[in-house]
């Protein structure tokens, strides 16, 4: 029974580790001009990401 609560420790602070947050790089842009830089911490940089279209001016937000 010990075995298989540390087993399940280490695989609940494995999980825990993977989920931290890390920070993230995005730049916002409008039809390719940077208007804005700026840090933040979140999961997953790539869910950042957006873009939008409108009166034929591209607005995008990439993160990494």
């Amino acid at each position: 029974m010990k075995k298989v609560l540390t087993v399940v420790a280490v695989i609940a602070m494995v999980a825990c580790l993977g989920s931290c947050k890390k920070k993230c790089n995005c730049v916002t842009t409008m039809n390719g001009t940077v208007l804005q830089t700026v840090e933040m911490e979140a999961t997953n940089c790539a869910k950042l990401n957006v873009s939008q279209t409108i009166n034929g001016m591209v607005q995008e937000t990439k993160c990494n």
